[in-house]
C-alpha cells in the first residue's frame, strides 16, 4: 500500500454480511486468539483459564463486526495477513465468508477485544472520560491516519449495549460541505453494509458519522430512509462513540488474568444469568456506581457526583452487542489502589453465576431460588493475604454453591474451599479462607446455615481432596475448620471459636 492510497470499500471491504456466531468459541480459538493459554479445556490444570473463557466464548454471539473492520483493515494496510490477501472483496460469502479458515480468523480478531491492551485501551478511555466524546474519537482517529496507526471506532446507542457496533473510519472532513461551520465527518466502512449489497450507500456519501460536539453525533445506517434495515445511531442516547486503536489487538497478546501476568492489580467481575441483574456497586465508604438500586439502563443511571462515586470500577461494553437487548452477561473492570475499601454487590435474580478473579485468585459464587430475589455479596480480602465473602439474601430457602481458589508457587498448581448446598432464607452468610488455603472461617449472625464443606488441592498435576462432610453454624458462633495434613484421608478437624474440638 502507498502511503498516498486510501481504504475503498467497493474493494478493500468484505463482499460478505456481518454474522451471529450460533455456537460458542471453541477452547481452540481460544489459544489461538491469546498466549500463554493452556492446550486442553481442563480446569483442573487451568481454573482461571476457564473463568476468563466463560465470557470469552460468547462474544460473537451478536456479531463480528469488529473483528471483520480488523482483518480487513490489515489486508489494506499490509496487504495481506495471517495468510489472507488483499483486497477483501476477493473472498465470497453471503452472511459471512465461504472459507472455514477465514471464517476462525475473523472470529480470532473479533475476540481479541479481551486481549490485556484491549482491556487497558478500554479502561483509560473511561478514565480520561472520552467513552461517547466523538470529538476526542475524530482526533484520535485523524492522528492514526496521518501516523498509519489506524483505529476502529465502537459506537451504540446506550451504555449497556443498544445497538452496539465497530466500524473503519478511513477518512475524515474538517468542513463538509454543506453542513455549519465547525462540524466535522467520518467516512465509514461498515460491515453491515457491504459494497455489493449496499452500493449507493458509499457512492453517495450516505456512509459519514457527522460530529458537531462531543455527545451531538450521529450517523445513519438507513442513509435517510433509503433502507428499511439499519440503525440510526445519536450521541445524545448517552451511548459510545470512542476509538481503539488497533495496535492494541491486532498482534496476539495475553488476556488480562493469565496466570503469573501480572496486569496493575486489575480483577474482573462477571455475572451472568437469564434474568438476572446488577443492580448497585458500592464501597464501605458510601461510594456507589449507580446512582439508584434498581435496573439500569442508560449512562444517566451512573453515579456522577464527585463525593458519591465510585472510582476504580467501569462497567465494559459489549461492543458488538447487536441490537435485540440480550448481552452475555454484565462484566465489570475493577482498578483500585492497594487497601481499598471493600465492594458490596447488589444482584437481584432467580438464578445467576458470579465470578470475581484476577491472576492469581477466583471466587465464584452460584445462587438458586425458584422467585426472583435480593443479594448483597461483600468482597473482601480478595488480593491480600486472606479471602473472604460474605452473602446476603432476602430469599427464602436461596442455595447458593461458593468455590474460593487460590494459585500457589509453581505452574497450574492451587488450593480451594467449595461450600455448596448452603440454604439461606432471609440470612446471612460469611467464609474466610486463610491464606494458605488450610483454614476456613465459616460464621452467621442470625439463625442456622447447613453446607457442605470440602478442600482442594492441585499439585504437580495430583488433585486431592478432603471432604469435611456436612456441616453446621449457628448465630454468631463461628466455626473454624482445618486441613493441615494434605496427605491425610480423613477429614479435617473443626473447632468452635472458644478452641474445643467438634467431632468430624
Amino acid at each position: 500500500m502507498s502511503i498516498t492510497d486510501e481504504f475503498d470499500p467497493r474493494v478493500n471491504g468484505w463482499f460478505f454480511e456481518n454474522w451471529k456466531e450460533a455456537t460458542d468459541f471453541s477452547w481452540d480459538l481460544f489459544r489461538k486468539t491469546y498466549l500463554a493459554i493452556n492446550p486442553t479445556h481442563n480446569c483442573l490444570e487451568a481454573p482461571l483459564d476457564c473463568a476468563f473463557y466463560e465470557l470469552f466464548k460468547g462474544c460473537a454471539a451478536k456479531g463480528n463486526c469488529g473483528g471483520m473492520s480488523m482483518l480487513a483493515l490489515a489486508l489494506w494496510k499490509f496487504g495481506g495477513f495471517m495468510g489472507f490477501c488483499s483486497p477483501a472483496s476477493f473472498y465470497t460469502g453471503k452472511e459471512g465468508p465461504d472459507r472455514a479458515d477465514l471464517h476462525e480468523a475473523i472470529n480470532i480478531f473479533q475476540a481479541r477485544q479481551f486481549s490485556a491492551p484491549g482491556i487497558q485501551n478500554f479502561v483509560d478511555a473511561v478514565k480520561a472520560g472520552d467513552l461517547n466524546d466523538a470529538e476526542a474519537a475524530f482526533n484520535k482517529v485523524k492522528s492514526g491516519l496521518g501516523s498509519g496507526d489506524y483505529a476502529l471506532i465502537s459506537i451504540s446507542n446506550g451504555l449497556f449495549g443498544d445497538a452496539g457496533h465497530t466500524v473503519f473510519p478511513y477518512r475524515i472532513d474538517e468542513n463538509p460541505y454543506g453542513f455549519p461551520a465547525g462540524t466535522k465527518a467520518m467516512y465509514i466502512y461498515d460491515p453491515n453494509r457491504p459494497y455489493d449489497d449496499f452500493p449507493e450507500y458509499y457512492d453517495y456519501g450516505y456512509n459519514k458519522m457527522i460530529i458537531k460536539g462531543p455527545t451531538n453525533w450521529t450517523y445513519d445506517q438507513k442513509a435517510g430512509g433509503l433502507y428499511n434495515t439499519g440503525t440510526f445511531y445519536d450521541g445524545s442516547n448517552l451511548g459510545w462513540c470512542f476509538a481503539r486503536p488497533v495496535t492494541t489487538e491486532l498482534h496476539k497478546a495475553r488476556h488480562p488474568i493469565s496466570v503469573g501476568f501480572v496486569f496493575t492489580n486489575l480483577t474482573l467481575l462477571f455475572v451472568s444469568g437469564a434474568g438476572s441483574a446488577v443492580t448497585q456497586v458500592e464501597d464501605d465508604e458510601g461510594h456507589q456506581f449507580y446512582k439508584t438500586d434498581s435496573l439500569h439502563t442508560t449512562q444517566s443511571e451512573i453515579e456522577t457526583n464527585s463525593f458519591k462515586r465510585l472510582e476504580g470500577v467501569t462497567r465494559w461494553l459489549w461492543l458488538d452487542a447487536g441490537s435485540d437487548g440480550e448481552l452475555p452477561g454484565e462484566l465489570y473492570i475493577i482498578q483500585r489502589p492497594a487497601g481499598s475499601a471493600p465492594l458490596t454487590l447488589t444482584v437481584r435474580g432467580s438464578e445467576y453465576h458470579l465470578r470475581q478473579f484476577d491472576s492469581s485468585n477466583l471466587i465464584e459464587i452460584e445462587a438458586e431460588s425458584v422467585k426472583t430475589v435480593r443479594d448483597r455479596i461483600r468482597l473482601e480480602d480478595f488480593t491480600g493475604d486472606a479471602q473472604a465473602l460474605e452473602i446476603q439474601s432476602d430469599g427464602t430457602k436461596r442455595r447458593f454453591h461458593i468455590h474460593q481458589l487460590r494459585t500457589e508457587a509453581g505452574e497450574g498448581d492451587w488450593r480451594s474451599l467449595q461450600v455448596r448446598n448452603a440454604l439461606i432464607t432471609k440470612g446471612d452468610l460469611r467464609i474466610q479462607v486463610s491464606p494458605g488455603f488450610d483454614a476456613a472461617e465459616i460464621s452467621c449472625r442470625h439463625g442456622t446455615r447447613q453446607f457442605d464443606l470440602e478442600f482442594s488441592q492441585y499439585r504437580s498435576k495430583t488433585l486431592k481432596k478432603h471432604d469435611a462432610g456436612r456441616r453446621k453454624v449457628s448465630s454468631r458462633k463461628a466455626i473454624i475448620i482445618t486441613s493441615k495434613d494434605w496427605n491425610a484421608a480423613e477429614r479435617p478437624p473443626a473447632k468452635d471459636r472458644s478452641g474445643k474440638k467438634s467431632r468430624s
